[in-house]
């Protein structure tokens, strides 16, 4: 079943056929056409869905046509009793929507675990990635030991959450994480990605919050079962990272890089890091900015995108 998605013009909420299986995925007619239309694939972070990206499709389909996508587990994509569901099993379902939607090559945005699963996608299939846009992605520091010493940043942020459940404490947390959260520890959440709870539209909270409305208890206990299991797949990526950074070594795809010096989940220290390894990578981090800048402020992210997109199109 499909529909428009109102308020925003375009966007139409429909399901994919990927593999035999239904997938939830949001989608955008591209504006441009010809050979200068690249299609964009947006992956969700950790406890999210496709709707954390609704408020930039429409700017992004000014250059062709985007996908979001709810990972198996999260959202309204419902797992299989197969799935593997942690980042490597979400990297091979990312490729597996790419195929169905019959894209060679395309233009990849990952947030979060979102990020991590495009990091290793695009080092792995460099011939699939035409270009990478990272948005505080969950990389881990270069040693274990920088997990020891939180971020100023990490600490005032996730210490209002600490003691709370599963789904608030984890990485890459989006949205209204279930009903069993009180209102105070709801707004907690959402100070990980707004400044002010209170300004964030209405409307996109009701739609964040529709995903979880009148789950049954299959699919609660489907979603506490991705929780678990992708949080361990990350945990054990950064308790040993050079996985992921020898993936950042391989990665030919230009590649923009964005962040907040007020992210509470992914240190800017850890995002300069990267940058300073990857001296031909395009990266902002930007101030007073926190862990998801395309729902936090839609114009900036899709600003920044266009400006590097024009960058890298003139450069080659």
């Amino acid at each position: 079943m499909s529909g428009l998605l109102s308020p925003w013009p375009g966007v139409v909420d429909t399901e994919l056929d990927v593999a035999g299986r239904p997938v939830r995925a949001l989608r955008v007619k591209g504006r441009r056409r010809g050979a200068g239309a690249v299609p964009q694939l947006l992956v969700h972070g950790l406890g999210g869905s496709s709707v954390t990206w609704v408020e930039v499709m429409g700017g992004l389909a000014e250059h062709g046509p985007v996908v979001a996508v709810d990972l198996p587990g999260f959202g309204r994509t419902a797992p299989r009793e197969d799935d593997e569901l942690t980042v490597r099993g979400y990297v091979r379902f990312v490729l597996d929507v790419a195929d169905a939607l019959g894209w060679d090559r395309f233009e990849l945005h990952g947030n979060s675990m979102g990020g991590l699963v495009a990091v290793l996608l695009a080092a792995r299939h460099p011939d699939r990635v035409e270009r990478l846009v990272l948005v505080s992605p969950a990389l881990p520091p270069r040693t274990p030991l920088g997990l020891l010493v939180p971020a100023r940043a990490t600490v005032d942020g996730m210490a209002p959450v600490a003691v709370s459940t599963l789904s608030a404490a984890v990485l890459g947390v989006v949205g209204i994480a279930g009903p069993e959260l009180t209102e105070h520890r709801n707004r907690q959440l959402l100070r990980l990605i707004y400044a002010d709870p209170d300004g964030v539209d209405r409307r996109l909270l009701e739609l964040m919050a529709a995903d979880f409305r009148g789950d049954d208890a299959t699919t609660t206990r489907s979603r506490r079962r991705a929780l678990r299991s992708a949080t361990r797949s990350i945990a054990a990526l950064w308790t040993d990272p050079r996985r992921v950074w020898r993936a950042i070594d391989r990665i030919e795809a230009p590649t923009l890089l964005l962040g907040g010096t007020r992210d509470a989940l992914i240190p800017a220290k850890v995002l300069r890091a990267v940058l300073a390894r990857r001296r031909d990578w395009t990266g902002r981090v930007l101030d007073d900015r926190r862990h998801a800048l395309m729902m936090e402020d839609p114009a900036a992210y899709l600003e920044e995108v266009a400006r590097w997109r024009d960058a890298t199109e003139r450069a080659a």
